[in-house]
This record gives C-alpha cells, sequence and structure tokens, in this order.
C-alpha cells in the first residue's frame, strides 16, 4: 500500500471510528460519572458487538457491500443497546463503585 494511501485510510478510521469513541469515552466520563475503568470497559462492548454483528451477516458474505453494511448497521444497535442499559443502570445507582470519588 502507498504512503498517501495508508494515510488516508489511517485518517478515515481516525474520523469514522476512534473520534466517536473518544466522544464516547468522555459522554460516559462525565455524563454518567463512570471511572475510567468502567467507561474504558463500557467502550470494549464494541468488539463483541462486531463479533455478534459479523456473525449476523455471515449469510450475506456473497453480497461484499450489502455484508459491510449488515455488519457496521448491527454492531452499531447492538453496541447502542449495550451502552442505554449500562448508562441507565449507572443514572439509576447513586452509590455504584463505579463512581469516581
Amino acid at each position: 500500500m502507498e504512503p498517501l494511501t495508508l494515510a488516508v485510510v489511517a485518517g478515515l478510521v481516525g474520523a469514522v471510528v476512534i473520534v466517536p469513541l473518544a466522544r464516547e469515552y468522555a459522554d460516559l466520563r462525565q455524563a454518567h460519572r463512570l471511572s475510567r475503568a468502567a467507561a474504558l470497559a463500557t467502550l470494549a462492548l464494541i468488539f463483541p458487538s462486531f463479533a455478534a454483528a459479523s456473525a449476523l451477516a455471515a449469510p450475506l458474505a456473497e453480497r461484499p457491500g450489502l455484508h459491510w453494511l449488515a455488519t457496521v448497521t448491527a454492531t452499531l444497535v447492538l453496541y447502542s443497546l449495550a451502552t442505554r442499559a449500562i448508562a441507565a443502570r449507572a443514572s439509576a445507582v447513586e452509590t455504584a463503585p463505579s463512581r469516581r470519588i
């Protein structure tokens, strides 16, 4: 891969993946008052979400565009459901051990 192509790919990955995850981390820390470890553990849910989405989209492997769309969409849905459940639970319990002091 050429250096320019690699730089463009790295920039796209940063813009599409890293920046939103950094914002999500900041939101979990500030709005939901989670500790660093709890916020990072919540962000780590992206990996099992992607794995489950890949399995769900596997039957579409013969159509790469549709396969990618289904994988990304399912990953976002699964991750959003998981993080909302955690954030709701964290907001409901003021004495949770994951709170910052």
